[in-house]
């Protein structure tokens, strides 16, 4: 497959006409933040109320693991369950208002579920590529949405492969989260949301899980706009965590390599970061760098345990993949990256329900 497009910076409203600047008063979620966007000023949006998530404390989990000043930004009350509607509601705005009728997608479970609601918001047909590997409840929230579910045997790669060789067809589109510059448009309000949240308190580190990247590069996008254009917005460290079974991004951040290194996918609880060849690798290494983060790889036994815990201390039950996060959020704590007194947000990007039970 070809590399994707280069990502390019939004020249956003100037910063002397204050926050506001950034948003529609008439408009809600993630669109709030239409006047930077950078997709068509013309196309109407498809929405399902996704965005402005909640920020919470973790007070108790974050006693366990010293981790005083430690938040989660909670990307599973999306509407399908997952981060990946904010990119879905954009990819999906575009292609709708382009006149796409059809879409293909390939995903471990949460971009297709998000991709096939909004393609049935917007009357439009889906086809959903999934490893044979998915969860089922991921795979049953994709056909409930009306698309056609594909399970492909192999790899993850080969499942991106096969959703390719799908949009070829006339008159359907590859509604692509890994690939489409305007799904990064929609991660994007994920950093706007922290900044303007947080301006008097500001985060010094955002741990993240990282398969694709394409939430870590919504934030870094909107950090580095933000500061373009004056905001009082300082870019915090992005540290991207991974599954030991499939950490390409972790690899090759060890070893100083500019792209992700391969490797030899095992399979993980966490399937939601199990990318062996991530379509923007390069750029997702290049902002972790640039932002002085760093990468964690986390084993299924730690991710198991830490979910459980969450759940036992908070009340919140993310699935494996969030919880690949968390636990990097402890391992950087106690290897001294994070500091007792830093201020740490953690994107806790899906819902436990999607995965088997804790």
């Amino acid at each position: 497959m070809n590399a994707p497009e280069p990502l390019k910076l939004t020249s956003l409203p100037d910063a002397a006409a204050g926050w506001t600047a950034l948003r529609d008063p008439d408009r809600s979620g993630i669109w709030r933040h239409r006047p930077a966007f950078g997709v068509p000023a013309d196309i109407p949006e498809i929405s399902l109320g996704e965005g402005d998530t909640p920020i919470v404390p973790l007070p108790r989990w974050g006693a366990a693991h010293g981790l005083p000043h430690v938040l989660a930004k909670l990307e599973y009350v999306s509407p399908t369950g997952s981060f990946k509607d904010r990119g879905a509601a954009t990819v999906i705005s575009v292609l709708a208002g382009a006149g796409v009728t059809s879409v293909v997608e390939d995903s471990s479970g949460n971009a297709g579920a998000a991709m096939a609601a909004y393609a049935a918001r917007a009357g439009l047909r889906a086809q959903i590529f999934v490893p044979e590997s998915a969860p089922a409840a991921k795979r049953d929230q994709i056909a409930g949405y009306g698309a056609e579910v594909v399970a492909v045997a192999g790899t993850r790669e080969d499942v991106a492969t096969a959703a390719e060789h799908a949009a070829h067809a006339p008159d359907v589109a590859y509604a692509s989260h890994a690939r489409h510059p305007a799904f990064v448009e929609g991660t994007k309000t994920f950093g706007l949301e922290i900044a303007a949240a947080l301006v008097d308190d500001p985060p010094l580190h955002i741990v993240l899980p990282v398969g694709n990247g394409g939430l870590l590069l919504g934030a870094f996008k909107a950090y580095r706009e933000l500061a373009a254009a004056g905001f009082r917005a300082s870019l915090p460290r992005l540290h991207a965590a991974q599954a030991k079974a499939c950490a390409p991004l972790a690899a090759a951040f060890a070893k100083g390599a500019d792209a992700p290194l391969s490797v030899q996918a095992q399979p993980t609880v966490a399937g939601g970061v199990a990318v062996g060849r991530p379509a923007r690798g390069v750029e997702v290494l290049a902002a972790i760098r640039a932002s002085g983060g760093s990468t964690v790889q986390i084993n299924d036994d730690t991710a198991r345990r830490t979910r459980a815990e969450l759940a036992r201390l908070e009340g919140l039950d993310l699935e494996y993949t969030s919880a690949v996060a968390l636990a990097a959020a402890s391992r950087l704590r106690a290897s001294g990256v994070i500091k007792s007194d830093d201020q740490v947000l953690i994107a806790a990007t899906g819902i436990g329900l999607k995965d088997a039970g804790v």
